[in-house]
């Protein structure tokens, strides 16, 4: 899809940004606020993404948002290719309770991936930069070589 495709697309949205690589929009899924994201490169759609733009105080909504959002990609999906948990500092494992506090921490992170003919799908929860990050991200499986060359362009106009 092209830039104008997508637009086209999103007839009931409005974008809120818009440059030759991104198209954002602020929706909402499930009964949350996402920031929808249309990635592009050379005018083709390479990736998607939803951002979990809700503020809790308690990270264990975080989850329970995190845990719902997989939930419905996996009755659309099946079942995961992959899924894991992982714990960069173990301190609240075994502690069922921490387990918010240890995601806002940066302890723990969660991801789950599903893959299509023509699609990765990735699920994820982690702590960046002192805030949670919920993520449903979409990539394009035939346009990945687009992406890798924009970041090339990317890293080659810093210079």
């Amino acid at each position: 899809m092209t830039q104008d495709e997508v637009i086209s697309a999103e007839e009931k949205m409005a974008p809120v940004e818009r440059n030759e690589n991104l198209i954002k929009y602020n929706t909402r899924i499930l009964n949350k606020n996402v920031v929808l994201n249309y990635l592009f490169a050379q005018d083709k759609l390479v990736g998607a993404s939803y951002k979990l733009d809700d503020n809790y105080v308690n990270s264990d909504h975080f989850i329970q948002s995190y845990l719902q959002f997989k939930q419905v990609l996996a009755k659309k999906y099946g079942l995961p290719s992959e899924e894991f948990t992982n714990w960069l500092n173990d301190t609240y494992k075994n502690n069922r309770k921490k387990r918010g506090l240890a995601l806002s921490l940066g302890h723990t992170e969660y991801a789950t991936f599903w893959k299509t003919q023509n699609t990765t799908i990735e699920c994820s929860l982690r702590e960046e930069n002192f805030n949670v990050l919920c993520l449903v991200e979409y990539w394009s499986i035939g346009h990945s070589h687009l992406l890798e060359e924009g970041k090339k362009e990317d890293k080659m106009d810093l210079f």
